[in-house]
């Protein structure tokens, strides 16, 4: 009785289809997968323990920008699923809200976490499975503590590809309408950025300093920052950079020669220390910054690891390459996208966190640089170029028959002169035209400045007009800097190219082609190449660049050496005109004192002569006669020949006086009479002639030579009678018979009264 009633119920048995026993054995499990739902075909991962993502180190990698290299972990611990974010750059988000970095956030079922760009959805399924057969623990035994926040293990950090199991096919998935993003999924690999992407990145971040080292060069802070640098670093680094390039063109003559070769050929289109040291500080800059240069950054380049030492071994990788780049072979494992010597020594890695990425930055990116570099001289300065007016038609003289001079026979006189130093010819007639040298000086006699110039006098306006040298510069040299590295301009302007790449080392035999006809089309390509440049504004620069030269940092160049040569900038008109056989370029300055810059289009030495004129009043009228009459029959091209004569002309004593070191050259006794007799007939001409505008201004310019005379230092001769002191007391003599309308000494008799 009492055993029947204690008697322990069993399991019914009335479904007639399995024993009792089987029951027991069944056990019912849990099955946790990662559904990558943004992803095409939205592949699922079983996740049995731990599957980490990211974009170079885990079990899934994901090739997207947006995903770090180890981004996250996802973990299943007693069937409890956990999330970690390793302090990836872009976070890790729980149902659109960040979980902080280095903590474990326990996950729902309807949870969706994203990873950078990449969403993914738990998935939990139940399936029944044989269970093992687990003795039952004795009543008094404890079970052992469950901790609901799982830690990390070792074993967690070594997870490996082999975790990985192939993607779960769902044939009753519900795919989304909405189109997903495609992203790549790759096996896990270390692989660097390729040689392609890392010299591409090297040219655009060269067009890229070029850019800004011709925008911002005319600063004069800009320029002393750039010439400070190696300053610093020579103190720096205790190195004295003198001796060191001295010690290294002793080792090696060949390399040293090479390079400077180099050097040379590119300093004719652009400054190339400058060039370089702006390149070095673009790359070291910016990866400080971003961890790679701003264009390997800009093409879809960045630096694996702690994102602190990417930015710090970053600048020891820029630092390294510094001294190794120019010794290829140690970039060569990046052709097969391997770690190159100096991310080895840096401890640094550079890949490609997306391809696509890569691809558009290398069609994009490098067009947009070498536009940038081409159209950069017109921001020179942050001051766009405005374009100059010019008039390039020739003014031509107007030949008019005119009616012989009649009278005096004096006055029909033509007068030959020539000059050395300014490799002139001229004839003109003594009845229309008187030339005077004139000098003027400053200082002392030990430290004398003088400017010679010559006064031309227009007897029947009774106007001056004074010629002096404003300048001579290096013609090659300007017109080179147009010229040197344009290539698109050689065909275009053959004789400039010829002029400015004439080698000046050849056989003097063969002379180069100095006539009328070879100086003409000089001219003409002159007067075109110059407008084109002149003419050079933002509005017209795409056209100059289609139709003349894309490279149009030599005609930006060109035109500011030009106007930085005459040293004005207000002037008023540009225009060209022919003087005698040859043509000049006129820069007119219509001031209080007006003026005119001349400079003949002339292969040679490169001259700009002052024109000044007395006062404003017809000026023009008086211009137009000096250059299309009194210079009508000059000759500007054939080489002057000196021979001693008796009687020195105007021009000649111009010459004597024109060397920069006259004081130092005894005057001979031939060339002290010559000069005196020069002087002393011509004031017998002029006191004849009787015009007082004219005598006052011989008057001053006879008194001006008297005084350059007087501050030369007399020198000693042993044995010689010094003629320097005979000429001094003559010239005396003269200015006093000058002033004094002394006409007896000049032996002029039955003249007018003065």
């Amino acid at each position: 009785m009492l055993g029947k009633l204690f008697k322990r119920k069993s399991v019914p048995n009335n479904d007639g289809k399995r024993e009792p026993v089987a029951v027991a054995k069944l056990h019912f499990a849990k099955v946790f997968e990662l559904e990558l739902s943004n992803m095409e075909d939205a592949p699922v991962y079983a996740l049995k323990h731990q599957l980490s993502v990211g974009s170079e180190i885990g079990n899934i990698i994901i090739a997207d920008s947006s995903v770090s290299p180890r981004h996250a972990s996802f973990i299943l611990q007693q069937d409890v699923v956990s999330v970690i974010d390793h302090g990836s750059v872009a976070g890790t988000l729980v149902n659109g809200k960040k979980i902080p970095p280095g903590k474990y956030i326990i996950l729902e079922e309807t949870d969706v976490v994203n990873v950078g760009d990449l969403e993914i959805r738990l998935k939990v399924s139940t399936k029944t499975e044989a269970a093992e057969q687990i003795p039952e623990l004795p009543i008094e035994e404890e079970l052992p503590e469950v901790l609901d926040v799982p830690e990390e293990k070792p074993w967690q950090e070594s997870a490996g590809a082999d975790d990985i199991e192939e993607p779960l096919q769902d044939d009753q998935k519900i795919k989304k309408e909405v189109k997903k993003p495609k992203l790549l999924i790759s096996t896990p690999t270390k692989s660097s950025a390729n040689s392609l992407v890392r010299l591409v990145a090297v040219i655009s971040d060269l067009l890229l300093s070029y850019s800004v080292l011709v925008i911002f060069m005319p600063f004069d802070e800009f320029r002393g920052f750039l010439e400070a640098i190696p300053n610093l670093a020579s103190e720096f680094l205790n190195i004295d950079w003198t001796a060191f390039l001295s010690g290294m063109e002793k080792e090696n003559e060949f390399l040293a020669t090479m390079v400077k070769d180099l050097y040379l050929f590119l300093s004719g289109t652009f400054h190339v220390g400058p060039l370089v040291l702006m390149f070095f500080l673009n790359r070291l800059l910016t990866t400080l910054l971003l961890g790679v240069s701003f264009s390997e950054f800009m093409l879809g380049v960045r630096a694996s690891g702690n994102p602190l030492w990417a930015r710090v071994g970053g600048v020891v990788r820029v630092l390294v390459g510094s001294f190794t780049g120019p010794f290829l072979i140690f970039d060569t494992p990046a052709i097969v996208s391997r770690r190159t010597l100096k991310e080895v020594i840096s401890f640094t890695r550079i890949y490609v966190g997306s391809r696509i990425g890569m691809f558009a930055g290398t069609f994009l990116y490098l067009p947009l640089m070498l536009a940038l570099a081409l159209v950069s001289p017109l921001l020179e300065g942050l001051e766009p170029p405005g374009p100059i007016a010019m008039n390039d038609k020739i003014d031509l003289r107007v030949k008019v028959k005119t009616p012989e001079a009649v009278g005096d026979e004096t006055t029909a006189v033509v007068v030959e002169d020539q000059s050395q130093n300014l490799n002139l010819k001229i004839r003109y007639k003594a009845n229309e035209l008187t030339i005077m040298p004139s000098f003027k000086f400053q200082g002392t006699k030990s430290k004398l400045n003088l400017k010679n110039s010559l006064v031309f006098y227009q007897r029947d306006q009774q106007r001056q007009i004074e010629v002096d040298v404003f300048k001579s510069f290096d013609f090659r040299q300007l017109l080179g800097m147009g010229m040197k590295g344009n290539v698109p301009l050689y065909e275009k302007y053959p004789e400039i190219y010829n002029f400015v790449y004439e080698s000046l080392d050849s056989n003097p035999a063969f002379k180069t082609t100095n006539d009328v006809a070879s100086n003409t089309a000089f001219a003409n390509e002159f007067i075109e190449f110059t407008k084109t440049a002149f003419s050079l504004g933002l509005d017209n620069a795409f056209d100059i660049m289609q139709n003349e030269t894309f490279l149009i940092k030599g005609l930006v160049n060109y035109k500011s050496s030009f106007l930085n040569l005459i040293e004005y900038k207000d002037f008023d008109e540009i225009n060209f005109l022919k003087i005698g056989n040859t043509y000049f370029m006129k820069i007119g300055f219509n001031k209080q004192r007006p003026f005119d810059l001349l400079i003949p289009l002339v292969k040679g030495e490169g001259r700009i002569f002052r024109i000044s004129y007395d006062r404003k009043e017809n000026s023009q009228s008086v211009a137009s006669k000096f250059y299309k009459f009194n210079l009508d029959k000059t000759d500007w091209i054939s080489e002057s020949d000196a021979a001693a004569k008796e009687v020195m002309s105007s021009l000649e004593v111009f010459d004597l006086f024109s060397s920069p070191d006259f004081k130092k050259q005894l005057l001979s006794g031939q060339k002290a009479q010559g000069l005196y007799a020069y002087y002393f007939e011509t004031s017998a001409s002029i006191l004849n002639k009787a015009d007082p505008v004219e005598i006052d201004i011989w008057k001053n310019k006879s008194k001006s030579l008297l005084q350059l005379l007087e501050s030369i230092p007399v020198r000693e001769v042993e044995g010689e009678e010094n003629p320097m002191e005979k000429l001094l007391q003559n010239f005396r003599d003269l200015i006093d018979a000058l002033e004094n309308n002394n006409t007896e000494y000049f032996g002029i008799q039955n003249t007018s009264t003065v």
